[in-house]
């Protein structure tokens, strides 16, 4: 597995990075799982010397953005508590021309601008990783934030002229899980079904689910013991799944559901479409879920973030 980083300047939303109304300076994906730390962090120390240099940092506080994403497993959090620990400790950074030059005054931790969104624990998880008993830290479950601040003296034959520049760096940490629900936009329930089912008849993991689905009558009344044994049991070949490496595992939800867990949004697994759909069928319930998980919960994720 492998971690995927994202740094822009400003607020740039997914969905905007996505449809290409906004541009990355970098989208990486190290197949490897080498992070390539110093020459990531040597592009991002010039992506905040160079903001902290443009002539619009006299007037506003300059913010880039920097998302990171991956499966679970993957290395996301150590990344990012490797990656701070590293920024804020200078002395680490003298391969930067920046701080060569002593032009970074300070790096220092400031609470997040978004108060609805969970602060990245980066004192725990360097701890974790530091204390007597090192460990791994725990891993993302959920969306989650740090803001790291910088004051920069600019460079340049006017450089004595000019004082420090304030330059912000959001660092976002992604589940991964929950960024491949993007493929369930565009597709309705009988699209999706048809397409996992297909899937899931070559794979041993889903072995318990067709088992169960082929005892299951999608054209009967709903019964929501049937439905919620449906959707435990996809959860289940998603679990297996994606511990035998697989990632086309969606809702991403299912595998890390957060507050939404047992709620009926989480409460659908695909099925084999009937000839006949009448209103309060199993088949019509599990596609209006599937219609209210994207309306409900992926499109405002990736609007959000």
């Amino acid at each position: 597995m492998a971690v995927t980083y994202l740094l822009w300047r400003g607020r740039t939303t997914i969905a905007a990075l996505e449809a290409g109304r906004a541009r990355p300076y970098i989208r990486a994906l190290n197949k490897e799982g080498a992070l390539g730390l110093g020459d990531f962090a040597d592009t991002l120390a010039r992506r905040i010397e160079g903001a902290g240099n443009a002539t619009h940092a006299a007037l506003f506080e300059p913010v880039i953005r920097l998302g990171v994403t991956g499966l679970s497993r993957a290395g996301k959090t150590v990344f990012i508590t490797s990656l701070v620990a590293n920024l804020l400790n200078r002395s680490r950074m003298q391969g930067l021309l920046a701080q060569a030059e002593g032009r970074i005054e300070a790096v220092f931790l400031e609470p997040q601008p978004d108060l609805t969104v969970p602060r990245f624990d980066y004192e725990a998880h360097l701890a974790a990783m530091t204390g007597p008993h090192p460990h791994w830290p725990q891993s993302t479950s959920s969306v989650s934030e740090l803001r790291l601040t910088f004051r920069v003296r600019p460079g340049g034959l006017l450089s004595g002229l000019r004082r420090a520049r304030i330059v912000h760096l959001d660092i976002v940490d992604y589940p991964g899980e929950w960024l491949l629900d993007l493929s369930l936009l565009d597709v309705s329930f009988a699209e999706w079904s048809q397409r996992v089912l297909a899937t899931l008849e070559h794979r041993d993991e889903a072995r318990a689910y067709l088992a169960l689905l082929g005892e299951t009558d999608a054209a009967a009344p709903l019964d929501e013991p049937r439905a919620q044994a449906l959707a435990s049991a996809y959860t289940a070949y998603l679990n297996a799944a994606r511990a035998a490496g697989l990632s086309d595992c969606t809702p991403g939800r299912f595998l890390l559901p957060g507050d939404l867990a047992g709620s009926p949004a989480l409460t659908f697994a695909p099925l084999t479409r009937p000839a006949r759909t009448r209103r309060g069928s199993l088949w019509r319930t599990f596609e209006q879920r599937f219609e209210a998980y994207k309306a409900r919960v992926v499109k405002p994720f990736f609007r959000d973030h």
